[in-house]
């Protein structure tokens, strides 16, 4: 069931703001969706794109960028899936939501999901989303811990953490200290998200004070996730990093595949599923 929207019109979106930067990604996905349907399932993406009032035709979306996007939410959807069948009851917490879609497609019919962004993220997420059973939304800081403590888990429950595109802009320190929270509080849980190494996140830092956008600065990249993540807290159990380039990535185009396939053996770019003890 749904919690009917209140607002029926269409959400103004401006050019040049925070809202614009969160539906590039949803674009993103739409566009993956459209293009290789049998590689990335985010159906949802088209549906809340049209209930935004932005022109979308002038965006300038490029082949990787989409593809990129894409992969990332099929990345953690699998995921997520695969914690469940472990624990299908458990909690599926969405760090930096932004306007994702993965609740949809990661629902087993018992877990429960929290969708957590700052407020006006979630004040923007809540005009856009029909609100399901099982999910909520929690506007609060991913770095103010006391979010664990309000995400409804008790001693018993299990808790699975998902976030894509959103620790690159925090301090190592601030994710070290995030993880080990994490890892202490959720014993037998995990945490999956997306990295970049030193040279890809120079890359990307270049890129953006190009754009003079100097406040989406990255600040963590990883070079070796299975040797360097475990030191972040005793509490850390297996650190798995995830190739999500399959056999069915063969019906990209040559050129895109061959730039992915380079990035994510390499260690440019990758997935890392933790679980903890």
């Amino acid at each position: 069931m749904y919690k009917e929207r209140k607002m029926e019109e269409k959400v103004t979106i401006q050019k040049g703001t925070v809202q614009e930067t969160l539906a590039f990604p949803l674009y993103g996905r739409s566009i993956a969706n459209q293009k290789y349907p049998q590689l990335f399932h985010d159906t949802e993406a088209a549906k809340i794109m049209a209930r935004m009032d932005y022109d979308f035709s002038n965006s300038n979306m490029g082949s990787i960028p989409s593809i990129v996007y894409g992969i990332r939410h099929e990345a953690l959807v699998a995921a997520a899936q695969d914690y469940l069948k472990e624990y299908p009851d458990a909690i599926i917490v969405n760090l930096g939501c932004g306007l994702d879609t993965s609740f949809v497609f990661i629902d087993n019919g018992r877990c429960r999901f929290v969708n957590l962004d700052l407020p006006d993220v979630i004040e923007l997420r809540e005009k856009l989303f029909d609100l399901h059973d099982r999910e909520m939304n929690l506007a609060h800081s991913a770095l103010d811990f006391s979010w664990m403590e309000k995400i409804g888990a008790s001693e018993k429950d299990h808790v699975f953490i998902i976030s894509g595109g959103v620790l690159f802009y925090f301090k190592p320190e601030e994710v070290k200290a995030l993880i080990n929270t994490m890892a202490k509080r959720f014993p037998k849980g995990g945490f999956v998200f997306d990295f970049e190494n030193k040279t890809m996140a120079g890359m990307s830092n270049r890129m953006v004070k190009k754009s003079g956008n100097h406040g989406a600065e990255m600040y963590y990249w990883v070079q070796n996730a299975q040797k360097e993540i475990p030191s972040y807290s005793d509490h850390i159990e297996s650190v798995t990093v995830c190739n999500p380039m399959t056999s069915d990535y063969k019906s990209l185009p040559a050129a895109a595949r061959a730039i992915l396939n380079i990035e994510i053996k390499n260690g440019w770019m990758g997935f890392a599923e933790l679980r903890f003890k």
